[in-house]
């Protein structure tokens, strides 16, 4: 039931976009349609993470407002007593624990979006038939090189590292000013996405990519704290990179 709730609508347009891009404009190809796929899902996604990075700032802001007695109780209290002083001045303060949750709300958005793109891509005949580049086979891994040690050969997938590289770059801006903990768990999901996807599909993939740039301009353009700014630079940035990909 949660599938058909939530991840079925969202596989459905991927659905939808995908063979419109490729029915309808056949000449920007299955990498033109991944890419429309991509821009279509993360702007209709965009008012939701922005309601989330403005929960997890404001969590942000709160949590450093009590650290300092925070830190206070816990290194002179411990066991029931501790429990007690953090509940207690939590209460005083309005402020609940589960609120910390606020802090994983754009891993928490970004779960479902994956599960139908997954979902649909790995399963994608089109993509057994297309390459992109040097790519020349987007239905399967990018297998470019291996690397032999004795009687030992380990193939290299390319494509999941470079996805990876870029999601921690745009972590680590994301991340400026964050906690400790906010940082080991973006990093953490990094990886994990690294596991996932290195024997997936060279489309899938390179859809994951698209979305982790778009995440990376998006974070770069939130810095400047303009909400004009950020919309103008990523849909001019989407686009060109859209154009460069198709043409």
């Amino acid at each position: 039931m949660l599938y058909n709730i939530v991840i079925l609508p969202i596989e459905t347009i991927v659905d939808w976009v995908f063979k419109f891009s490729t029915n309808k404009m056949p000449q920007i190809g299955v990498m033109g349609a991944i890419c429309c796929v991509s821009i279509v899902i993360n702007f209709l996604a965009l008012p939701l993470y922005n309601i989330a990075d403005s929960l997890q700032e404001k969590e942000r802001n709160i949590q450093q407002s009590l650290s300092k007695w925070v830190k206070h109780i816990k290194k002179n209290f411990k066991g029931d007593e501790r429990f007690m002083m953090l509940q207690t001045y939590y209460r005083e303060n309005g402020y609940h624990p589960l609120y910390a949750l606020r802090s994983s709300l754009s891993i928490l958005i970004e779960i479902p979006f994956f599960i139908a793109a997954y979902h649909y891509l790995s399963n994608c005949q089109v993509l057994n038939s297309a390459e992109f580049w040097i790519f020349k086979n987007l239905g399967q891994p990018d297998r470019l090189f291996s690397i032999e040690i004795g009687n030992f050969s380990f193939i290299v997938n390319i494509l999941p590292i470079l996805m990876t590289g870029i999601n921690i770059v745009s972590g680590w801006i994301y991340t400026k000013g964050a906690t400790k903990k906010e940082k080991i768990q973006l990093y953490i999901m990094a990886l994990l996405f690294l596991v996932l996807l290195y024997k997936s599909p060279s489309g899938l993939v390179l859809y994951w990519i698209l979305n982790n740039i778009f995440s990376l301009v998006k974070n770069v353009a939130s810095k400047a704290k303009s909400p004009k700014k950020i919309a103008h630079f990523s849909i001019t940035f989407m686009l060109l990179l859209a154009s460069s990909i198709i043409l």
